[in-house]
């Protein structure tokens, strides 16, 4: 039985059992598959939890959810889960050995992390282990509404009724281990920064990284037609690759993104002591963490933020650049006694503009400020790319501020195109009427000084 069976119906056609399965399982099933692989598990909404007044049992409110198997969670009533059994069976499980665990530790060795406490922690008697479970939603269901059911009267097991309902419940329980969390389209997620490069064997890590550095090194009025190039690229090399999770010996792939055990919703993150003596088992120091939880986001929501990230966008990033010429931080050095600085730009400039717009500052040590150092001269090299600004005195002091106007109105100009010099190399797009201004602090040696940080 599979969603991509249809039943085909014809006049006179005894329909039975089966038919009827296909016919309510065909759009069911497709309706599954696209939340599931679209969508995936994760809270709609509610689903709020809290510790009850006893500290030992977990009450969880009305709530919708999506399972990994695309089904829908609907939880109509409180439901309640103990803290008290689990443990019970928990410590049955994991005899003790050996000395009790230091505070804020959990049983495997890490910590509770970020967490909603509950309550203040206080020693306990007896010997307790700091442990963490999750509490998670999964699918279930019940049969309902008995009615008369035609029988064979040869059949000696014969029932003269049958349930004519299945109602869809969802049960609340506590496990031992994280549910596993599916991410793919790791290109994708190396692309934006989401996911690391894993090594020098993540080949498709890899691909995505010098994705990245190609959309840097693109003109910044160029960028966004480049990452969505490069977007589309790497999107359908996931798609390619992205396949069902299976179990080991499964030689038929199921339709699911995940295996059925894999399918339920986590809803919280639960740390705790277990204290096994003396008595019963006990629990104490108990902290919720809901936002541990997926949570899945309405289509609308999505379009408002994207579209309140868009001013941003659309003022900077795509912005057509005029071309005015930019420089390279990583060019400055400095000669003759530090009274000649030297630096490149990626294209020729007007000589008379940069003399009337570079500054040079240093700023003391010992609280007397600013001292500006007054330029002999400009020259130009290396057809009009390369400057050399010649100094009356070396900088007053070491913390020294080196200033290209492209704003204002005396801007460096380039003289081709002819337009406002655009700041710093792969900054955001200047126009050609208003540019950058390019900022490079360094401190300065006995003879020479190193490049520092670049503003734009």
């Amino acid at each position: 039985m599979t969603p991509f069976n249809a039943l085909r119906v014809a006049f006179g056609m005894l329909l039975g059992e089966d038919d009827f399965r296909v016919l309510m399982g065909n759009p069911r099933g497709k309706q599954m598959l696209h939340s599931a692989w679209l969508h995936g598990p994760g809270v709609v909404r509610g689903y709020g939890v809290r510790l009850d007044a006893d500290g030992e049992r977990l009450r969880v409110g009305p709530g919708l959810a999506v399972d990994g198997w695309g089904r829908e969670l609907a939880l109509e009533a409180e439901a309640c889960a103990s803290l008290t059994e689990w443990a019970t069976r928990w410590a049955t499980d994991h005899p003790a050995s050996g000395g009790s665990q230091r505070n804020g530790e959990d049983a495997s060795g890490g910590t509770s992390g970020r967490a909603e406490p509950v309550g203040r922690r206080e020693p306990y008697p007896g010997e307790g282990r700091r442990v963490t479970a999750w509490l998670v939603a999964e699918f279930g269901t019940c049969a309902g509404r008995p009615v008369p059911a035609l029988a064979d009267p040869c059949d000696i097991t014969r029932r003269h009724d049958d349930y004519s309902r299945i109602a869809e419940t969802v049960r609340v329980v506590i496990r031992g281990d994280e549910p596993p969390r599916r991410r793919p389209y790791h290109r994708v997620r190396v692309l934006f920064g989401l996911d690391e490069v894993a090594g020098p064997d993540d080949a498709a890590g890899l691909q995505a990284a010098e994705a990245a550095e190609r959309v840097r090194a693109a003109a910044p009025g160029r960028r966004p037609e480049r990452l969505l190039a490069e977007f589309s690229r790497l999107a359908a090399c996931d798609a390619v690759q992205d396949a069902p999770e299976h179990e080991e010996g499964d030689s038929c792939p199921q339709l699911f993104p995940v295996t059925e055990d894999h399918a339920p919703v986590a809803l919280a993150r639960l740390t705790f002591d277990i204290v096994t003596r003396p008595g019963p088992v006990q629990i104490a120091n108990v902290e919720v963490d809901q936002q541990a939880r997926a949570v899945l986001l309405p289509t609308g929501t999505i379009q408002e933020l994207l579209c309140g990230l868009a001013p941003a966008l659309l003022g900077e990033t795509l912005r057509e650049d005029a071309g005015g010429p930019r420089l390279d931080p990583g060019t400055l050095q400095w000669s003759r006694g530090n009274t000649c600085l030297n630096f490149c730009f990626d294209k020729p400039v007007d000589r008379r503009s940069l003399e009337q717009a570079v500054t040079i500052t240093s700023l003391s040590e010992h609280g007397a400020g600013w001292a500006q150092s007054g330029v002999a001269g400009v020259r130009l090299t290396d057809e009009g790319t390369r400057a050399v600004v010649d100094l009356e005195h070396p900088p007053a002091h070491r913390l020294v501020r080196v200033l290209i106007r492209g704003t204002g109105p005396e801007p460096c100009y380039g003289t081709d195109p002819w337009v406002p010099f655009a700041g710093v190399k792969d900054g955001p797009a200047a126009g050609r009427h208003d540019g950058h201004d390019a900022v490079v602090t360094m401190y300065l040696q006995n003879r020479a000084a190193g490049a520092g940080r670049a503003e734009s």
